[in-house]
């Protein structure tokens, strides 16, 4: 990791993106891990696309091969202590799930662990693209707030209201990496919106779904809860693995019905059913 004062002042971040601590030399983080840059050995110019739900794609760059940095965003605490183990943890578990397909059954622990990382993705995911792109996208995802940050960098685990769902996808390693944003309003008890998060993102071929919210505006205005369940036809397809149910934790069987490569659409607006809500 380079240090941060080694980086153009243009792309420097003022503090942490996760602990928020400002003062401290600032690192940079490989949003996408080195281990699946090495899985699948992309060297081909990689074509940059975004989708928002219900739109379609939009081309904001190309790059060399898939490697996504946030430069300058993290803290040496965050970065090579947190977060690294976070990913030695996460890596034999999605490792050979995401470049082999590998049939995998997924215990309590595991979910956990796969769902803290597939927040903490979908947040990096979001800076990057602002960082490196900026302007590019007509709308932008959602930026996570200070209390979401927080609650992920102590506990090492979702936000509360966080919602996590685990999916297979045909990639055919043809687009190993792929992600798309959607709003996800609340209604809440004053009437005041509260903006909450949705995104799609896959690495190889597995898929995960994100729902993260500021949960403290979310109480504070008495907002109600995001959807438990998706429509019915995705049932054989979508797995939640956060929150659990603490009273009977269950494993899960991976992969579930998989995705085939052209219906990843399906998959990123519940077919339609965000668009309704």
């Amino acid at each position: 990791m380079r240090p941060a004062d080694a980086l153009p002042d243009a792309v420097l971040m003022e503090s942490c993106a996760l602990c928020g601590v400002t003062g401290a030399p600032l690192t940079d983080e490989d949003v996408i891990p080195q281990w699946a840059l090495r899985a699948f050995d992309v060297q081909a110019p990689v074509t940059i696309q975004i989708r928002e739900e219900g739109g379609s794609p939009q081309q904001v760059g190309r790059r060399r091969n898939l490697k996504l940095v946030l430069e300058g965003g993290l803290c040496q605490q965050c970065n090579n202590v947190r977060l690294s183990q976070l990913e030695n943890k996460v890596k034999p578990i999605l490792a050979p799930m995401a470049a082999k397909c590998t049939p995998t059954s997924i215990d309590a622990r595991s979910q956990r662990l796969l769902a803290t990382w597939a927040v903490k993705t979908a947040f990096l995911v979001e800076l990057a693209l602002r960082q490196q792109y900026p302007g590019a996208r007509p709308v932008e995802g959602y930026a996570a707030s200070p209390p979401e940050m927080a609650w992920l960098f102590a506990e090492l685990a979702p936000p509360p209201r966080s919602l996590v769902w685990l999916a297979c996808w045909d990639c055919q390693r043809e687009s190993p990496f792929r992600y798309g944003p959607s709003a996800a309003p609340l209604v809440s008890a004053d009437g005041m919106p509260v903006a909450g998060h949705f995104a799609t993102f896959t690495l190889g071929f597995v898929a995960f779904q994100v729902f993260t919210v500021d949960f403290v505006a979310a109480d504070e205005h008495g907002a109600g809860q995001w959807n438990l369940r998706p429509p019915r036809f995705l049932a054989p397809t979508l797995t939640r693995i956060w929150p659990q149910d603490d009273l009977r934790p269950r494993d899960m069987a991976w992969p579930q019905q998989a995705f085939a490569k052209g219906d990843l659409d399906v998959l990123g607006s519940w077919g339609g059913a965000l668009r309704r809500r």
